[in-house]
Protein backbone atom coordinates (compact mmCIF):
# COMPACT_ATOMS: atom_id res chain seq x y z
CA UNK A 1 0.00 0.00 0.00
CA UNK A 2 2.65 2.66 0.94
CA UNK A 3 4.98 1.43 -1.87
CA UNK A 4 1.54 2.25 -4.06
CA UNK A 5 1.07 5.49 -2.70
CA UNK A 6 4.76 6.58 -2.71
CA UNK A 7 4.64 5.71 -6.61
CA UNK A 8 1.94 8.33 -7.63
CA UNK A 9 2.19 12.00 -8.67
CA UNK A 10 2.65 14.70 -5.65
CA UNK A 11 -1.50 15.68 -7.17
CA UNK A 12 -2.62 12.53 -6.61
CA UNK A 13 -0.84 12.17 -3.59
CA UNK A 14 -2.75 14.85 -2.06
CA UNK A 15 -5.98 14.08 -3.53
CA UNK A 16 -5.72 10.22 -2.59
CA UNK A 17 -4.37 11.69 1.22
CA UNK A 18 -7.11 14.23 1.63
CA UNK A 19 -10.21 11.38 0.70
CA UNK A 20 -8.52 8.22 2.81
CA UNK A 21 -8.30 10.56 5.57
CA UNK A 22 -11.94 12.26 5.72
CA UNK A 23 -13.40 8.67 4.72
CA UNK A 24 -12.01 7.85 7.48
CA UNK A 25 -12.95 10.74 9.81
CA UNK A 26 -16.60 10.15 8.34
CA UNK A 27 -16.80 6.68 9.05
CA UNK A 28 -15.79 6.84 13.11
CA UNK A 29 -18.38 9.82 13.00
CA UNK A 30 -20.97 7.21 11.43
CA UNK A 31 -19.42 4.38 14.17
CA UNK A 32 -19.86 6.82 17.12
CA UNK A 33 -23.60 8.11 16.14
CA UNK A 34 -24.77 4.99 15.93
CA UNK A 35 -22.97 4.03 19.37
CA UNK A 36 -24.73 6.86 20.53
CA UNK A 37 -21.73 9.71 20.77
CA UNK A 38 -23.49 11.74 18.25
CA UNK A 39 -22.19 15.10 19.43
CA UNK A 40 -19.55 17.10 17.91
CA UNK A 41 -17.78 17.78 21.39
CA UNK A 42 -18.34 21.24 20.95
CA UNK A 43 -16.78 22.15 17.28
CA UNK A 44 -19.20 24.09 15.85
CA UNK A 45 -18.45 27.81 14.23
CA UNK A 46 -21.11 30.53 14.08
CA UNK A 47 -21.06 32.41 11.06
CA UNK A 48 -23.51 35.25 10.79
CA UNK A 49 -27.24 34.13 9.79
CA UNK A 50 -26.01 30.60 8.68
CA UNK A 51 -26.99 29.21 11.79
CA UNK A 52 -30.14 29.36 12.97
CA UNK A 53 -30.32 27.89 16.21
CA UNK A 54 -30.42 24.43 15.38
CA UNK A 55 -27.04 23.19 16.67
CA UNK A 56 -25.43 22.72 13.01
CA UNK A 57 -23.60 25.13 11.68
CA UNK A 58 -21.97 25.61 8.18
CA UNK A 59 -18.40 24.25 9.67
CA UNK A 60 -19.63 22.06 11.65
CA UNK A 61 -17.30 18.76 11.76
CA UNK A 62 -19.94 17.00 9.73
CA UNK A 63 -20.21 19.59 6.68
CA UNK A 64 -16.20 19.80 6.79
CA UNK A 65 -15.90 16.23 6.98
CA UNK A 66 -18.53 15.89 3.63
CA UNK A 67 -15.86 18.65 2.14
CA UNK A 68 -12.95 17.32 2.35
CA UNK A 69 -14.46 14.06 1.16
CA UNK A 70 -15.85 15.40 -1.77
CA UNK A 71 -12.37 17.59 -2.46
CA UNK A 72 -10.41 14.17 -1.94
CA UNK A 73 -11.98 12.29 -4.04
CA UNK A 74 -13.82 14.69 -7.02
CA UNK A 75 -9.66 15.73 -6.95
CA UNK A 76 -8.80 11.65 -8.25
CA UNK A 77 -11.19 11.32 -10.30
CA UNK A 78 -10.35 15.07 -12.13
CA UNK A 79 -6.86 13.92 -12.48
CA UNK A 80 -8.06 10.54 -13.98
CA UNK A 81 -10.11 11.20 -16.22
CA UNK A 82 -7.17 14.06 -17.89
CA UNK A 83 -7.79 17.08 -16.70
CA UNK A 84 -5.03 19.72 -15.61
CA UNK A 85 -4.19 20.30 -12.25
CA UNK A 86 -5.87 23.72 -11.73
CA UNK A 87 -8.78 22.81 -12.74
CA UNK A 88 -8.89 19.46 -11.38
CA UNK A 89 -8.72 21.81 -7.82
CA UNK A 90 -11.39 24.16 -8.89
CA UNK A 91 -13.61 20.99 -9.49
CA UNK A 92 -13.12 19.28 -6.31
CA UNK A 93 -13.15 22.82 -4.61
CA UNK A 94 -16.42 23.43 -6.02
CA UNK A 95 -17.59 20.03 -5.07
CA UNK A 96 -16.75 19.88 -1.90
CA UNK A 97 -18.28 23.62 -1.23
CA UNK A 98 -21.75 22.00 -2.60
CA UNK A 99 -21.04 18.87 -0.51
CA UNK A 100 -20.88 21.13 2.73
CA UNK A 101 -23.99 23.05 1.78
CA UNK A 102 -25.86 19.16 1.18
CA UNK A 103 -24.90 18.48 4.48
CA UNK A 104 -25.74 20.83 6.44
CA UNK A 105 -29.46 21.34 4.51
CA UNK A 106 -29.49 17.00 4.96
CA UNK A 107 -28.59 17.88 8.94
CA UNK A 108 -30.72 20.69 9.39
CA UNK A 109 -33.96 18.76 7.49
CA UNK A 110 -33.40 15.84 10.08
CA UNK A 111 -33.10 18.12 13.16
CA UNK A 112 -36.66 20.06 11.94
CA UNK A 113 -38.04 16.12 11.99
CA UNK A 114 -37.60 16.74 16.10
CA UNK A 115 -40.16 17.50 18.54
CA UNK A 116 -40.42 19.57 20.88
CA UNK A 117 -42.80 18.07 24.02
CA UNK A 118 -42.87 21.80 25.90
CA UNK A 119 -45.64 23.71 25.91
CA UNK A 120 -45.63 27.20 25.54
CA UNK A 121 -48.22 28.64 27.95
CA UNK A 122 -48.21 32.43 26.57
CA UNK A 123 -49.37 31.18 23.52
CA UNK A 124 -52.91 30.63 24.69
CA UNK A 125 -53.32 34.40 26.02
CA UNK A 126 -56.74 35.14 24.43
CA UNK A 127 -58.06 31.63 23.62
CA UNK A 128 -61.12 30.29 24.75
CA UNK A 129 -61.74 27.21 26.93
CA UNK A 130 -64.07 25.55 29.48
CA UNK A 131 -63.97 25.32 33.02
CA UNK A 132 -62.95 22.28 34.52
CA UNK A 133 -62.57 22.36 37.92
CA UNK A 134 -64.67 25.34 40.05
CA UNK A 135 -63.08 28.93 39.61
CA UNK A 136 -63.51 30.56 42.89
CA UNK A 137 -63.82 34.49 43.17
CA UNK A 138 -60.84 36.46 43.79
CA UNK A 139 -61.82 36.48 47.75
CA UNK A 140 -61.40 32.70 48.14
CA UNK A 141 -58.44 30.69 48.32
CA UNK A 142 -57.45 28.59 45.74
CA UNK A 143 -57.56 28.02 41.98
CA UNK A 144 -59.86 26.16 39.79
CA UNK A 145 -58.75 24.11 36.71
CA UNK A 146 -59.65 25.15 32.83
CA UNK A 147 -59.40 22.61 29.63
CA UNK A 148 -57.83 24.60 26.77
CA UNK A 149 -55.96 23.73 23.15
CA UNK A 150 -52.01 24.82 23.39
CA UNK A 151 -50.66 24.26 20.32
CA UNK A 152 -53.26 21.46 19.17
CA UNK A 153 -53.01 19.49 22.63
CA UNK A 154 -56.22 19.54 24.47
CA UNK A 155 -54.19 20.52 28.05
CA UNK A 156 -56.11 20.85 31.34
CA UNK A 157 -53.98 23.73 33.80
CA UNK A 158 -54.54 25.67 37.37
CA UNK A 159 -56.82 28.65 36.41
CA UNK A 160 -57.17 31.89 38.83
CA UNK A 161 -60.22 34.46 38.51
CA UNK A 162 -59.22 38.11 39.58
CA UNK A 163 -62.62 39.37 40.08
CA UNK A 164 -65.80 38.12 42.24
CA UNK A 165 -67.86 35.75 42.07
CA UNK A 166 -66.99 31.87 40.62
CA UNK A 167 -67.01 30.02 37.49
CA UNK A 168 -68.54 26.19 37.78
CA UNK A 169 -67.54 23.60 35.30
CA UNK A 170 -68.66 23.92 31.56
CA UNK A 171 -68.57 27.50 31.62
CA UNK A 172 -66.49 28.92 28.76
CA UNK A 173 -63.95 31.20 29.68
CA UNK A 174 -61.21 33.65 27.94
CA UNK A 175 -56.95 33.40 29.50
CA UNK A 176 -55.89 36.90 29.80
CA UNK A 177 -52.26 36.22 31.49
CA UNK A 178 -50.23 33.86 32.43
CA UNK A 179 -49.97 32.98 35.98
CA UNK A 180 -46.78 31.15 36.99
CA UNK A 181 -45.30 28.22 34.39
CA UNK A 182 -48.71 26.81 33.88
CA UNK A 183 -51.46 28.72 35.67
CA UNK A 184 -54.17 31.04 33.74
CA UNK A 185 -55.99 33.94 35.05
CA UNK A 186 -59.00 33.63 33.21
CA UNK A 187 -62.10 35.92 32.47
CA UNK A 188 -65.73 34.63 32.06
CA UNK A 189 -66.79 34.73 28.23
Amino acid sequence: MIEWFNQLPLEYQIYYGIGIFALMVVAIQMVMTLVGFDHDGGFDVDVGDIDHGSGIGLFSSQTLGAFFLAFGWVGVAALKGGVSSVFAGTIAFACGIGAMFAMLYILRGMLSLQSQGNLDYTSAIGEEGTVYVTIPGSDEDGGGQIQINIQGRLTTASARKLTPGSLKPGQRVRVTAVNGSSSFVVEPT
